[in-house]
């Protein structure tokens, strides 16, 4: 006798109680549906989470239309009318009910039919909540990361040449909704955000909700597609019309990042990843845009990452690979050296020698550069030891990351370098560079304060690059102003720029600091920039940037006037 033959042999109301008896070891929803009858069975805790007024339903099929979402009704209709004709003799399928706060739960209904008590086709089974099991969200009604997986596998398996777009999509400031309004808030605007997401694609279109605030929509259907970009404004425009129909109570924008081609030999992980890279780049260029799948900045991001590490390693072998070099400063109008400013140079077998535009910000990026700079700080200070007895009164020239400032202990460094090396402070001269890093926070304003009382001397870098660096000038009081060559290219060009120059070089000496010019490459440049009275100049004129030997063979002894 198999279980069909026990269940003829039962009256309904025993296999509820066996039903009950069951859904006891069970995280499951048991069920029973008379298919003849129209009579809906369920157990006792699905009517606590559910709207079901009681275990046993008569006429299902109307009660169905309140607990199953509208659009997923037509086809759990269908597939329960096959059941009942003898068509087919299973039920699985994947769709959303309302729990009793009409919030959206996503459930796996399977079931199987039976042949029960006179003859009644029975289809039994159980519901499963697939939130709990992180393939749907109960937040936004809307399948998770793991669903999404499961169907773009499926997809770049059998036809990814249907794949019309990939989109990721992210809100710029949802942390910051969290943490000042609440998880509750946070969970509305998900809501928020998941309905204009729906409402902006066809039916056809699989939107899912990833980790946090990031969506994925999957356009892989058989119809024509409106394209990434329309559907990415088209959120925008539901989210702006949500916000202000809000009363801006709340308010947010996205970021997308889109995959529109190479779909064929990825993976669900590789989509992912591709994703969030460009994502991310919509969110570095400004946010509250989208950025498409750029496979050239892909492997220069890559390619970053490659240096990173091998900047990493270096730094753990004793900073191989990393070496300082000098560029004179000489004194105007005699043009003597008094000085050099210390530069960052890098470099290894794979990519040779690394411009410090690009590794510079990658050691910022990495927090390296705190490491590097205390290294940089310490080779500095011993040459400048060893110059000085060449020429007394030599000063070297050391550049300040804005993340040494910031993240290191700064003073202790300095004091920790100057005292091992025996180095007199009046002859270091730290360089300011990100000045726009330090206007708002008082503890770097002491910072550059300490450093000033202990007889230590600051320059601020790139003068004429910002648009207000007479502030800056006035905060850290500056010792020393370097205009940047780009200043001095404009000044060269234009007569307003030059004349611009002219009263910031007096302005800057009323205040009692000195003016060094940098970038003088021509003897035009600098017939020309003497004129304005500048105090040093720095540039490819006098010198390059060069290793410490080759600096000390050609400007240890006074460089004569031009």
């Amino acid at each position: 006798m198999d279980y069909q033959d026990v269940i003829q042999n039962m009256s309904l109301e025993q296999i509820i109680s066996v039903i009950e008896v069951l859904q006891k070891s069970s995280d499951s929803y048991l069920f029973i549906m008379d298919l003849n009858e129209d009579i809906y069975m369920i157990s006792e805790k699905a009517t606590k989470r559910f709207p079901f007024d009681t275990m046993v339903i008569e006429n299902c099929t109307e009660m169905l239309k309140q607990v199953v979402y509208p659009s997923d009704y037509a086809m759990v209709e269908a597939d329960i009318v096959k059941c009942a004709s003898g068509d087919q003799d299973s039920h699985a399928l994947e769709y959303r009910w309302f729990d009793r706060k009409g919030k959206v739960v996503w459930i796996n209904c399977k079931g199987t039919v039976v042949v029960g008590p006179e003859g009644h086709r029975l289809l039994i089974g159980r519901v499963s909540e697939l939130g709990k099991k992180a393939k749907a969200d109960n937040v936004t009604g809307l399948r998770r990361e793991v669903r999404f997986r499961l169907d773009a596998e499926a997809i770049l398996r059998d036809r990814p040449q249907s794949v019309h777009y990939m989109m990721r999509i992210g809100i710029d400031n949802f942390k910051e909704i969290n943490e000042k309004e609440g998880l509750e808030a946070g969970d509305e605007v998900l809501q928020e955000l998941a309905e204009c997401i729906v409402a902006s694609v066809d039916e056809s279109v699989d939107v899912y909700r990833l980790l946090a605030d990031e969506f994925m929509i999957m356009d892989a259907s058989t119809n024509d597609s409106v394209g990434a970009k329309t559907v990415y404004n088209r959120i925008k425009r539901k989210v702006t019309q949500t916000v202000r129909q809000k009363e801006y109570s709340r308010f947010y924008t996205i970021s997308a990042g889109v995959m529109e081609e190479g779909f064929e030999d990825k993976t669900a992980d590789e989509i992912l990843r591709l994703t969030e890279f460009a994502l991310n780049e919509a969110k570095r260029n400004g946010r509250n845009q989208m950025a498409v799948f750029d496979q050239e900045n892909y492997n220069e991001y890559l390619r970053r990452l490659d240096i990173r590490k091998a900047m990493r390693r270096d730094v753990n072998n004793d900073f191989n690979g990393f070496q300082v070099f000098y560029q004179p400063i000489v004194k105007a109008p005699d043009f003597q050296v008094v000085g050099a400013e210390a530069l960052l140079r890098w470099g290894n077998e794979r990519y040779g020698n690394v411009s410090p535009a690009v590794f510079i910000p990658i050691l910022e990026e990495s927090g390296l550069i705190i490491p590097v700079g205390r290294y940089v700080l310490r080779e500095a200070a011993r040459t400048c030891k060893k110059w000085r007895e060449s020429i007394g009164d030599f000063k070297i020239h050391v550049n300040l990351s804005y993340v040494q400032v910031h993240k290191s202990d700064l003073m202790k460094d300095v004091e920790t370098c100057i005292e091992e090396v025996g180095l007199e402070p009046d002859s270091l001269v730290l360089e300011v560079t990100e000045s726009g890093y330090i206007e708002t926070n008082d503890r770097i304003k002491e910072i550059f304060s300490e450093l000033k009382d202990k007889n230590i001397d600051l320059a601020l870098d790139d003068f004429g690059t910002g648009y207000s660096n007479m502030r800056y000038l006035k905060e850290i009081e500056a010792k020393t102003v370097k205009i940047d060559r780009s200043f001095v290219i404009q000044a060269l060009q234009n007569e307003h720029d030059y004349n611009i120059i002219n009263h910031i070089i007096d302005m800057v000496h009323s205040l009692g600091s000195s003016v060094c010019m940098e970038g003088i490459e021509q003897s035009d440049e600098l017939d020309k920039m003497m004129k304005t009275h500048p105090d040093m100049i720095q540039g490819y004129y006098f010198g390059k940037p060069s290793p410490k030997e080759q600096f000390e063979n050609q400007f240890l002894q006074t460089i004569n006037s031009p």
